[in-house]
């Protein structure tokens, strides 16, 4: 986990004037106690440029082996309900309680235990639509009537109750079920049951003697007597909210068909993914990569896909309740929905559950954010763009998003400059590369000067952006600014941070790291360290290789432009009230 997400999760949103150094302090005494344990502290608990990682072996962690027994329980419930069964009780006897439900939690702990609940209800769900498949209807009656009870809006709960029930000849009792679950649907959400719910009403109703072999899912729909009328269903809703498809984008065939194949699951449900985390600094073309993945894989997706810009980048970021309600609505869900965030997400879930869906989560910024965005299960799949990386994500996998390098920083200039014109003058060109940083935002905007002046020789603008001291001047246009899409991540920062960044602007070397930072400030160690990791968490800074093993940082050239400016904006400010040298 990074430093800010453990303060987050410690101190919310008003963290203390200390809260770097009682961090400190606290990993400190887990370090202790980890050797008191008779463990190597430095082997479990390991110090990561931007925080820590704990490593500890799956076969000791109860969620991995959780979590390997419902996977394999669910492999084989059609084909060996009875290995199933015994997969599936082996998992759920690892649960004592609720999950984590001694521990005081925070955004991220919280995010986590309802997805942990979420798990082990689909766990209890799996475990009775096997014990169903063997014809234990009568024993699995009194549990599902206590989940039911406690679940008062879970359909599936009510839908294999009355099957036990139909399966055990209590018809009546089943379609009490049924008409309790509907009233209070109704009621609460203004929903009706699903429409395989209302089959198996129909099925009931019409005397058929079973309602399929396994669970009333599974039951094909039945004409009902000619003396029932039967409310027809309309054609469901099929969203399809993607942005435009950018086509190929130059150096990024590689991260493309690498997530094509991340998008279209694993052999082995263990190693299912559910969630495509393209992570990178502004301007690196996250949100196009974004959108052409996601139309490479759309028709795998039947159910639909769905898109919502978060702008977590702007002041005003969307809401999840807002992005959630848009949901709803293109899924054709009717007003009005609940008033609660937990309850207008366990709404979407549950319209999503069984459906095959794609969501693209554009510049997302916080996990408290996404994480009620979430589909569960595994028929769904999730892309979603961030500046910052969202670690902890639930069966996620991250794809870093870096600069082009300098042939395709070429190939994206001369494709809008024109081949002809960019082979005449390729030194200038490529110089125009290295003052943009191999950017590809910024590489657009350069194009796009060029494209408009093309009785301007490119040398002319290369020597200009090469003297300015102010390059982002001529790297924007009128809907454009790269200046802006930095200044809205630097103005997240804290004064401490802020105040390190301008100050390295101020060095000659290009690279630098954590005893340079300390000689130039006299900070402490875990003051310089602290800071420099959560610059790399955004971006501002980047990690290079290092023979000697050590963190060595560096500045995109784009970002030491900006910073620059920075420095000259704010020259006359106060200083910040607390010392950078201050000890933590």
């Amino acid at each position: 986990m990074t430093l800010s997400e453990l303060i987050d999760e410690m101190w919310g949103d008003d963290p203390p004037v200390s809260a770097q150094s009682t961090l400190q302090t606290y990993i400190y005494k887990l370090r202790k106690s980890l050797e008191a344990s008779g463990l190597e502290s430095s082997e479990v608990l390991r110090t990561r440029p931007n925080g820590y990682a704990l490593q500890v072996p799956d076969d000791c962690i109860d969620l991995r082996l959780f979590d390997r027994a419902v996977a394999e329980g669910r492999r084989v419930l059609t084909e060996a309900p009875d290995k199933a069964l015994g997969h599936l009780k082996e998992g759920l006897e690892l649960w004592r309680g609720p999950a984590l439900t001694d521990v005081s939690t925070g955004e991220v702990l919280a995010a986590h235990t309802a997805r942990l609940h979420a798990d082990h209800l689909s766990a209890l769900e799996l475990k009775i639509e096997a014990d169903l498949k063997l014809g234990n209807h009568r024993t699995v009656v009194p549990e599902l009537t206590s989940l039911s009870t406690a679940h008062p809006l879970h359909e599936g709960f009510h839908s294999l109750l009355m099957h036990a029930l139909h399966c055990s000849g209590r018809r009546s009792e089943a379609l009490q079920v049924y008409n309790r679950l509907r009233r209070d649907l109704v009621e609460e959400l203004g929903l009706e049951p699903s429409p395989l719910l209302q089959r198996a009403q129909q099925a009931i109703l019409s005397g058929e003697p079973q309602l399929g072999a396994g669970s009333p899912l599974e039951a094909p729909a039945q004409q009902p007597r000619a003396a029932i009328a039967v409310k027809r269903e309309p054609a469901p809703v099929r969203p399809g909210q993607l942005p435009p498809d950018p086509g190929p984008l130059v150096g990024r065939d590689s991260l493309t068909e690498s997530a094509i194949r991340v998008a279209g699951g694993a052999e082995s449900a263990d190693e299912n993914v559910g969630v495509l985390l393209l992570n990178g600094m502004p301007g690196v073309g996250k949100s196009a990569l974004a959108a052409r993945i996601a139309h490479a894989v759309r028709d795998r997706f039947t159910g639909g896909q769905l898109y919502v810009d978060l702008r977590g980048s702007r002041s005003r970021p969307t809401s999840p309740d807002d992005a959630l309600t848009g949901f709803l609505r293109a899924a054709g869900i009717p007003e009005p929905y609940p008033q609660s965030l937990d309850e207008k997400s366990s709404l979407f879930r549950s319209w999503g559950a069984e459906r095959d869906m794609l969501l693209l989560l554009d510049d997302a910024q916080t996990h408290s954010q996404v994480n009620p965005l979430l589909l569960g299960g595994t028929h769904s799949f999730t892309i979603i763009t961030s500046r910052v990386n969202l670690y902890n994500l639930p069966n996620a996998e991250t794809f870093e998003i870096n600069s082009l390098d300098p042939a395709e920083s070429f190939q994206l200039l001369a494709k809008i400059v024109g081949r002809k014109r960019a082979e005449a003058e390729r030194d200038s060109v490529e110089l125009i590369a290295e003052m943009c940083g191999h950017l590809p935002l910024a590489l657009r905007c350069a194009g796009a000067r060029l494209a408009t002046l093309q009785s301007v020789p490119i040398r002319r603008f290369a020597e200009s952006l090469y003297r300015d001291n102010r390059p982002l001047d001529q790297l924007q246009s009128a809907d454009v600014s790269i200046r802006d899409r930095y200044l809205a991540t630097y103005d997240r920062l804290g004064s401490r941070e802020r105040a390190v960044l301008r100050l390295l602007t101020l060095l000659r070397q290009r690279e630098f790291t954590a005893a340079t930072l300390i000689g130039l400030l006299g900070c402490t160690e875990a003051v310089a360290e602290s800071a420099l990791s959560t610059l790399v968490e955004h971006h501002f800074l980047r990690t290079v290789p290092s023979p000697g093993g050590e963190t060595v940082y560096s500045f995109h050239e784009l970002m030491r432009a900006f910073c620059r400016e920075r420095m000259e904006s704010e020259l006359s400010a106060p200083p910040a009230r607390e010392p950078l040298a201050d000890a933590s």
